[in-house]
C-alpha cells in the first residue's frame, strides 16, 4: 500500500511506512546480478579458453560490470580468490571471485 504523501513509501502490515525506495538503492539494485549469472559472466572473459582467468580477464570483466576502478577490483579479486598463488583464477577458485564481487555490490546475494 502506498502513502499518499510519499508515493515511494510502502506500508507494512502494521500500517507503518518503514520501507522507502531511495534513488541510490535503485542504482545499486540495477547493477546487481544473481550469483549464478555472475559466475557465467566471469567465465565469458576467458578469451584464450584455458579455463582460467588472468588479471587482464578480470579487469575486463569488472570494467564491463561498470567498475570505476577495474584494475584495482581485478587485483583485489586475485588476492581474495587465488588460493594457490599462481596469478590466475581457476574454475575452482571462481567462487571466491563471485563472493568478492557480490560483497562489493555487483550481486544481490549477500
Amino acid at each position: 500500500m502506498k502513502d499518499q504523501n510519499n508515493p515511494l513509501a510502502l506500508k507494512n502490515e502494521d500500517n507503518n511506512f518503514p520501507m522507502t525506495c531511495a534513488w541510490n538503492n535503485y542504482r545499486r539494485l540495477k547493477m546487481t546480478l544473481p550469483q549464478i549469472h555472475l559466475k557465467d559472466f566471469f567465465r565469458r572473459f576467458d578469451k584464450d579458453e584455458d579455463r582460467r582467468l588472468s588479471k587482464q580477464d578480470l579487469k575486463n570483466a569488472f570494467d564491463s560490470l561498470g567498475s570505476r576502478c577495474p584494475t584495482w577490483r581485478a587485483m583485489r579479486a586475485l588476492q581474495h580468490a587465488d588460493t594457490n598463488g599462481n596469478g590466475y583464477i581457476s574454475d575452482q577458485e571462481l567462487d571466491g571471485v563471485v563472493k568478492y564481487a557480490a560483497k562489493q555490490g555487483y550481486d544481490d546475494k549477500k
